[in-house]
């Protein structure tokens, strides 16, 4: 890519072994950012990292000390961090809200939100110090259009978009970008696994999506797009637009009269 990211010269992504996070990785090598593979699986992320020209260290997103260690190496590999992609996570089966236990539920949230909060408070303080640095934290398409299934998945990637919305609010005025990527059908091993659920049901179905997984490398490369112009969202599958639309009609058609009549008129005491 022809893409420059100056000054950013480094990089650390999470769950980048492999799908979603090695293809921001590749993206990223592609602008010769020096990329930190950073992974619970060690073995693959050494794979990943030796194919792609990048480095490796073993990370546990859930915990502080893994993370401050992951920081510790990754700075002696590549130097310290410009750009965190937050981008490890995972899914469950599909199943009713009900089915999911509360051990599920709470490895989900570890993972996907407290994962990415860590990420940030381990690096954010030394982006602030020097006044520069770029963060991409992964949400997904569920984390704009839930559907039944997938309620407690939707949920942490809701919970995404809300952090990362926040964080950029606080950090732009010190010069740090955030920009929150919603992947849709990409290929990848959460993919996969989601697909092997549906071929039991539906054949067909899944060879149809098989078909039409998009290549991470692609999601890559519009996560260095977005960090070079500093975009807020980053949207690589466009065809959700109607659905997403629809669901912004009926939050706009909520908006009616105030729950409290009267509330917010010209001259009262909550106007």
């Amino acid at each position: 890519m022809s893409v420059s990211l100056a000054p950013y010269q480094t990089a650390l992504i999470t769950g980048a072994a492999q799908g979603i996070g090695r293809g921001i990785a590749e993206a990223l090598t592609e602008c010769n950012i020096r990329c930190v593979i950073a992974d619970i699986e060690v073995d693959a992320a050494q794979e990943a990292a030796l194919a792609i020209g990048a480095q490796a260290v073993a990370l546990d997103v859930t915990q502080p000390d893994s993370w401050a260690k992951a920081k510790r190496e990754a700075t002696a590999l590549v130097g310290e961090i410009d750009i965190l992609c937050n981008n490890a996570g995972i899914d469950l089966p599909f199943s009713n809200l009900s089915a999911v236990s509360n051990d599920a539920f709470q490895r989900v949230f570890d993972i996907n939100v407290k994962g990415v909060f860590l990420g940030v408070a381990t690096f954010v303080d030394d982006f602030k110090a020097r006044g520069q640095g770029y963060i991409v934290n992964t949400s997904s398409m569920n984390g704009l259009l839930p559907h039944a299934g997938s309620s407690v998945y939707s949920a942490s990637k809701f919970a995404v978009l809300g952090l990362s919305d926040a964080l950029r609010d606080e950090l732009a005025p010190i010069g740090i970008g955030v920009s929150t990527l919603f992947p849709g059908l990409t290929r990848s091993r959460m993919s996969e696994t989601k697909n092997r659920e549906i071929a039991l049901e539906n054949p067909a179905m899944a060879e149809a999506v098989a078909a039409n997984m998009m290549e991470p490398v692609w999601l890559g490369r519009a996560v260095v797009r977005a960090i070079s112009r500093n975009e807020p969202y980053i949207i690589s599958h466009p065809g959700y637009i109607e659905a997403l639309r629809a669901r912004h009609a009926a939050l706009d058609q909520a908006h009616g009269e105030p729950a409290q009549p009267g509330y917010g008129v010209k001259g009262s005491a909550l106007s």
